[in-house]
C-alpha cells in the first residue's frame, strides 16, 4: 500500500496577500498625507515671507521718504504754490511731499530735492514722484507699486507742543509759505492690511 506524502507550499496565501496590500495601502496613504502637509506648508511659508518682504520694502521707502523731509514749497502745474506737505483733496493721493537726498547715479546738474507723493487706489498703495519740483502741465510723475491689499492710509502729524494734527500746516494757524510752524517733529504713518491689520509707523522729522 502506497503512502501519500503532501507536500507544503512556502508561499503565501490568497488573505496574506490581501492583507499586505491593505497595510501597505494604509501605510502609502499616511506617508502621502504626510509630504502633502510638508509641501503645503512649505508653500505657505514662502508666501508668508515674500508678504513680509513686501511690507518691509515698502516701510522702508516710506520711512526714507519722510526722514529727509525738506521745507521747501512747489509751484503746482497750474502755477499755484502748494506746500511742502499737502493731504489728500478727495482723490486717491493722500498725501504729497518734498524730501531731500535725491539720487543721482549719473551727476546730472539737478536739484536733490524731490517731489513725491502716495496714492492709494483699489487697496493698492502707489509711490508718486516728479522728474522736477515745479511742474508743468505736459509733466508726468513716474510710479512704483509699493503694497497690495491695502484698506486704508493715514498721517498725524506731531507739533513741538506734543499736539496731533490731520493736516499740515495745522489749518487754525496763520502759515507763511516754506514756514514750519510750531515746529513739526514727527509724523505718524498708519497702514490698515487685509491680511496683516493695522501698521503704524512714527517718524522723526527733518523739516
Amino acid at each position: 500500500m502506497k503512502t501519500c506524502t503532501r507536500i507544503r507550499s512556502n508561499g503565501f496565501t490568497l488573505l496574506e496577500l490581501l492583507v499586505s496590500v491593505s497595510v501597505f495601502a494604509i501605510l502609502s496613504v499616511m506617508a502621502y498625507g504626510g509630504l502633502s502637509n510638508v509641501i503645503d506648508n512649505s508653500q505657505q511659508t514662502d508666501i508668508a515671507m515674500q508678504r513680509l518682504q513686501q511690507v518691509q520694502l515698502a516701510m522702508l521707502k516710506v520711512s526714507r521718504d519722510l526722514s529727509q523731509l525738506s521745507v521747501r514749497n512747489i509751484r503746482d502745474e497750474y502755477g499755484n504754490s502748494n506746500n511742502y506737505i499737502m493731504n489728500g483733496d478727495g482723490d486717491t493721493i493722500f498725501v504729497e511731499f518734498t524730501r531731500n537726498g535725491q539720487r543721482n547715479p549719473a551727476e546730472f546738474k539737478r536739484s536733490h530735492l524731490q517731489r513725491v507723493a502716495y496714492r492709494l487706489d483699489e487697496n493698492t498703495l502707489t509711490r508718486l514722484h516728479w522728474p522736477q519740483l515745479d511742474r508743468t502741465q505736459e509733466m508726468e510723475p513716474y510710479e512704483s507699486v509699493l503694497l497690495d491689499q491695502v484698506e486704508s492710509a493715514e498721517m498725524r502729524y506731531l507739533d513741538s507742543n506734543n499736539e496731533w494734527h490731520n493736516e499740515w500746516p495745522p489749518l487754525n494757524q496763520d502759515n507763511q509759505p516754506g514756514s514750519n510752524p510750531t515746529g513739526l517733529t514727527a509724523i505718524e504713518f498708519k497702514l490698515e492690511l487685509q491680511d496683516w491689520g493695522e501698521l503704524v509707523r512714527i517718524f522723526r522729522a527733518a523739516g
